[in-house]
């Protein structure tokens, strides 16, 4: 089995960040999720670079959304990276860290690479992010395989 851990919210790190580091240390965490905000706050530094160094030491795959600016994956030293899916416009952002999660997750789960798993990833966090709410609007499944190949 591996874990897979999500920042959530940097209010959340500001309250158990040494109880979230102390997992890290202690190598309980195979692959953490996080947004740019909370890897800094994680951390305790603004530059991003240093915070998403410091903590892919401690995890065996780091995977830090970015927003416009797409997403990384460090695992293994090595850093993989995806530009952000194009869309029209942000309507609500809502559940985008969740799908991009599961978007991931099930690329990893089927044996794809990190950049194919983190290109589901954005294609699915930018489905929800194309309207309100945090539920696909369609079959996410499709729209994957239709932006894939």
């Amino acid at each position: 089995r591996k874990v897979a851990f999500t920042l959530s919210d940097v209010f959340c790190i500001s309250r158990h960040g040494g109880d979230f580091r102390k997992l890290m240390a202690d190598g309980l965490i195979d692959i953490m999720f996080a947004n740019a905000a909370e890897i800094t706050a994680l951390m305790g530094t603004e530059d991003f670079d240093a915070a998403v160094a410091a903590a892919s030491a401690e995890v065996p795959m780091l995977v830090v959304t970015r927003s416009e600016h797409g997403a990384i994956a460090v695992s293994g030293g090595k850093i993989v990276s995806v530009p952000a899916e194009p869309i029209e416009r942000v309507v609500d952002t809502t559940g985008a860290g969740d799908l991009f999660a599961a978007g991931f997750l099930r690329g990893q789960a089927q044996g794809k690479s990190i950049e194919a798993s983190l290109k589901m990833g954005a294609i699915c966090a930018a489905e929800i992010i194309s309207h309100y709410g945090a539920r696909a609007q369609v079959d996410l499944k499709a729209l994957i395989a239709s932006k894939l190949g």
